[in-house]
């Protein structure tokens, strides 16, 4: 079975905190170095410290989206009824109805015509688009 990893708060934290915190701590003396621009310079604090927090920030959302893309959805959320059921197992059902229902009209048709053959003379079938009406569409006497 595979080892299941820590899934207190604590053990999640810690590591984003940390990794963003030097990778701060690194862009804050970078930026601090560079803007400064040589020792004849006033040291850029204020930027240093915008570029650090920016830094930590970013680091910080990366890491939280990652952990939440590696972390598996529980297996009872594929099972059950309505959005969480699975598809192939919608169509195999909807499939089977459809057989299902292939066979007894199949059934039916089978048991009328051998009722049918059984009389003299069957009844003339009528479509619902075969009416009586005149092409013109009115009953009314023209």
């Amino acid at each position: 079975m595979a080892q299941q990893r820590p899934r207190g708060l604590k053990e999640q934290v810690t590591g984003p905190l940390v990794i963003a915190a030097v990778l701060a701590i690194i862009a804050f003396f970078g930026t601090f170095f560079f803007a400064t621009g040589g020792t004849n310079n006033a040291p850029q604090y204020l930027l240093a410290l915008t570029v650090a927090g920016g830094v930590f920030v970013v680091v910080l959302v990366v890491c939280a989206t990652l952990i939440m893309v590696e972390k598996p959805n529980d297996p009872h959320l594929g099972e059950g009824t309505g959005i969480n059921r699975s598809s192939a197992k919608l169509y195999a059902e909807a499939r089977a109805r459809r057989q299902a229902r292939e066979a007894e009209e199949a059934r039916a048709r089978k048991a009328e015509g051998s009722s049918a053959a059984s009389t003299a003379e069957p009844a003339p079938r009528q479509d619902a688009g075969d009416d009586q009406r005149p092409a013109g569409g009115s009953t009314a006497a023209r």
